[in-house]
């Protein structure tokens, strides 16, 4: 597989250039999608055409992991005609949200895919697992891997508590995971630091940590080094571009 880093913003930032969280990931000619922030349906088109996706994945309801579905939603209907064969997986109340929001009923059903559910499932000729995390209600991390048993994607999300990331790394995973609070201290509001991303990503056995999410007050390069000192593995910081084999 094939991780591209579209945005990885938080929830706002000064930083021109910057789109929120949007992670592409592709293998072979098959892609999909971990979120898609605001700024980022643009920012996609460096790297692929939108109707070429198979799936996007949401993982929790706020804003600054979705809101750019709404230019997604429209460019694919009356851009491309392509409606319908992008599939979209997130929250069960994720399409409820945007019908209220733009002021319309079925606004989301251009999109196949339904509600998350924990579990495992296959999109975009990906296994992906999904597990809930501690964050807002009915929030997800996801792990995606060609196979069962070979080295995959884990994205944490928004996490308040690094220790459900657990059951879903397996040895020699990378991590892809948020450390909105840098170097720390933790500053609470159901989001963790780069000390206890690397901690998990020590105790799972990870390939590789890449430190995304992080508020624009924090160090990048600190929250690196605190992370370097715990863990046993590459840490990298995510950037605008960020290209890797996972």
């Amino acid at each position: 597989m094939r991780l591209t880093v579209v945005g990885c913003a938080p929830a706002y930032t000064r930083r021109p250039g910057q789109a929120s969280s949007c992670y592409l990931v592709e293998h072979d000619d098959r892609a999909l999608l971990l979120d898609m922030g605001q700024g980022s349906f643009s920012e996609l088109a460096r790297y692929r055409a939108a109707e070429t996706l198979d799936g996007v994945l949401v993982s929790h309801l706020h804003a600054d992991h979705l809101v750019d579905l709404i230019p997604l939603r429209h460019y694919l209907v009356y851009e491309v005609n392509a409606a319908g064969r992008l599939a979209l997986y997130g929250p069960g109340e994720l399409r409820p949200r945007f019908d209220a929001f733009q002021g319309t009923s079925q606004f989301m059903d251009c999109f196949g895919g339904g509600g998350l559910e924990p579990g495992t499932f296959e999109l975009g000729g990906l296994r992906v697992e999904a597990r809930h995390v501690t964050h807002i209600e009915d929030s997800y991390a996801f792990r995606v891997s060609p196979t069962a048993d070979g080295p995959g994607l884990v994205y944490s999300g928004d996490c308040a508590k690094a220790d459900d990331l657990l059951p879903l790394l397996q040895a020699g995973d990378t991590l892809l995971c948020e450390a909105a609070f840098g170097a720390g201290p933790g500053g609470g509001g159901g989001h963790i630091t780069a000390q206890e991303a690397a901690r998990v990503a020590a105790e799972g056995r990870a390939g590789r940590l890449i430190l995304t999410h992080i508020l624009d007050r924090y160090d990048g390069g600190e929250a690196r080094r605190a992370a370097e000192d715990i863990v046993g593995a590459e840490v990298l910081l995510a950037r605008p571009g960020l290209n890797l084999e996972t």
